[in-house]
């Protein structure tokens, strides 16, 4: 166990960024060269981690006394470790020459080699770094205590020429558990393919994860070895580790014409894995845009959800993969705050940029006194910078103890509506439940150029309600905003709020609406229809039964005539 140091932090930042002289200063005034930081490591930690730091520097805190083998950080790594999985060959040497051990362990039995199968797997120092290793005496079959190698990690990040370098160095194979076949799909030629399948039983063996030689191609990524076992009759469908397919293999790699080879022998779309995910989940959450467009295109739904709820549009952090589902259908303002945070271009931050007084004056919730209000308030425009919690503001001035709510603007329950011109539009949304002192359900609306800035309009209260889970659909130039679930008390059962936004002046007017309305009804989906109505579907429905408020699935589907404002209730699909 280390302890936190209370003085000398400064020498770590000076160590990350490569200021020798301000290390050396630091060291001068007396600052203890193995002092920890707040996340426990050394300025030597510090340094060899860094990309920053030079190797002078690491030869300066190493004559200076730096301990070598002091471990460090939650992972509890040596710096030889650090070194390695920064890349930088000439900074291991430098360790190596002060006695580093190159074999040394984390408490989890993690050695440098092992490390940097993780650290450096798709970078391209990877096998320069190896190798290095390897030729100062590292221990290639060494294991965590999760059963890792370096060669079974290597295997499991697609990193070949580190899997054939290990295996030529002496590596011991068994952990990967390949039959001759197998072997032959992962490394050796179309030929070597071919004649070992005519052994008995070949396409049934599995390796390590569970992988068949078909489901091994597909890992692999190679079409014409996949035509060969396909021919050698096995079923497509195969599933290997936690339910997952050649399809989901091929589009989690990012392999198109897999994809379309696969598509053409007749895989089924919408398997789904051990945790609700297919293909298409896959290509969405690692970026494939090309690969997402082909199984659209072959009819994958891109509406399915895995175990958590939570559809394919959510899981991406791609602006091209959120063009390709927009353009199919799916719904922006699904996608998760990560992905709006991107779109918005505003990359956060831990710190406000506000003086005590700013947090003071800026800290409560109030409405717009006019339709509409520009709030130039600089906490506000602070807390949506940053996107932190209201706890983590308070946290920072020292306001714990307050329990009235803070303006916050990390929010669940707020729509997000993109315009032609590349504004994105929030709407209301709360922050933390009901419970909690900082709970708060809002009534603004910011608007972002997409390019970091943006402009924070507020409302009087009676003009527009503060709103959660409501829907707001594009129409023109104005945003229907329709439903909600709002405040305990502030729920008129029976009925149901419209408002329109205009998208020029920013002023807000509710809609009078007349017909069979689906009622007080929130979370659910709006569309627009070629027709030019508003389609609601799905959600829940918040109702009074003798007195007492009951939360109702809505099952009905209601289509809202924007010519006339009236309501049509369908039973089923219009």
């Amino acid at each position: 166990m280390y302890k936190k140091e209370t003085r000398g932090m400064d020498i770590h930042t000076f160590a990350t960024d490569g200021n020798q002289e301000g290390v050396l200063a630091e060291l001068e005034k007396g600052i203890f060269v193995d002092s920890r930081n707040e996340k426990g490591y050394t300025p030597l930690a510090c340094a060899a981690k860094s990309p920053h730091a030079s190797v002078d520097l690491l030869r300066l805190l190493i004559d200076a006394g730096a301990n070598i083998h002091a471990k460090v950080g939650e992972s509890q790594r040596q710096p030889l470790a650090l070194a390695a999985c920064s890349g930088s060959l000439e900074k291991v040497q430098v360790l190596l020459d002060a006695g580093a051990d190159i074999n040394a362990e984390s408490p989890s039995g993690y050695t440098a080699l092992l490390h940097i199968m993780f650290r450096l797997h798709d970078n391209e120092m990877l096998l320069p770094m190896a190798e290095f290793l390897v030729q100062h005496g590292a221990v290639m079959d060494c294991e965590s205590q999760y059963r890792e190698s370096p060669l079974s990690a290597a295997y499991l990040r697609r990193r070949w020429d580190v899997v054939r370098f290990l295996l030529d160095a002496g590596a011991d194979p068994s952990p990967l558990r390949w039959s001759k076949l197998l072997e032959a799909v992962a490394l050796g030629s179309c030929h070597d393919v071919k004649e070992l399948l005519r052994v008995p039983g070949a396409l049934q063996q599995r390796d390590r994860f569970s992988r068949t030689p078909w489901l091994l191609a597909a890992f692999v990524g190679h079409l014409d070895k996949a035509r060969l076992i396909h021919a050698a009759g096995i079923d497509v469908n195969e599933i290997g580790q936690c339910g997952e397919t050649a399809l989901m293999t091929s589009a989690s790699i990012g392999n198109p014409e897999m994809i379309k080879w696969l598509i053409g022998v007749k895989v089924d779309l919408e398997l789904a894995d051990e945790f609700g995910q297919t293909a298409l989940t896959q290509a969405v959450q690692f970026g494939h845009a090309d690969c997402v467009e082909i199984l659209l295109a072959a009819g994958a739904d891109p509406s399915i959800t895995n175990e958590y709820g939570d559809k394919p549009i959510t899981l991406t952090t791609s602006e091209e993969v959120v063009r390709v589902l927009v353009e199919a259908g799916e719904d922006i303002g699904d996608v998760s705050t990560e992905m709006r945070r991107i779109l918005i271009g505003l990359e956060g931050s831990s710190t406000l940029r506000v003086s005590k007084s700013e947090y003071q004056e800026g800290c409560q919730r109030r409405f717009g006194s006019s339709n509409p209000e520009t709030m130039d308030v600089p906490f506000w425009q602070e807390m949506i910078r940053t996107g932190i919690p209201a706890y983590e503001s308070k946290s920072q001035f020292g306001d714990l103890y307050e329990m009235t709510c803070v303006w916050c603007f990390n929010r669940f329950g707020a729509s997000f509506t993109a315009l032609p011109d590349g504004r994105y539009v929030q709407i209301g949304g709360e922050h933390e439940d009901y419970y909690d002192p900082d709970f708060c359900i809002y009534n603004d609306v910011v608007v972002f150029q997409g390019d970091g800035n943006f402009t924070i309009y507020g409302y009087p209260q009676e003009v527009f309600p503060p709103t959660d889970f409501h829907s707001a659909t594009l129409v023109g130039s104005d945003i229907y905003i329709i439903g909600g679930l709002g405040y305990h008390g502030s729920r008129r059962f029976g009925t149901t709020p419209v408002y329109r936004l205009n998208c020029h002046t920013w002023h807000m007017e509710p809609v009078t609406s007349t017909g069979a309305c689906p009622g007080w009804i929130y979370k659910h989906k709006a569309t627009l229809s070629e027709a030019g109505n508003i389609t609601i579907r799905g959600g829940t429905i918040a109702i009074a039964q003798d007195g007492v408020e009951d939360h109702v699935e809505n099952n009905e589907v209601f289509q809202l005539d924007l010519t006339c404002m009236t309501w049509t209730r369908f039973a089923a699909e219009p």
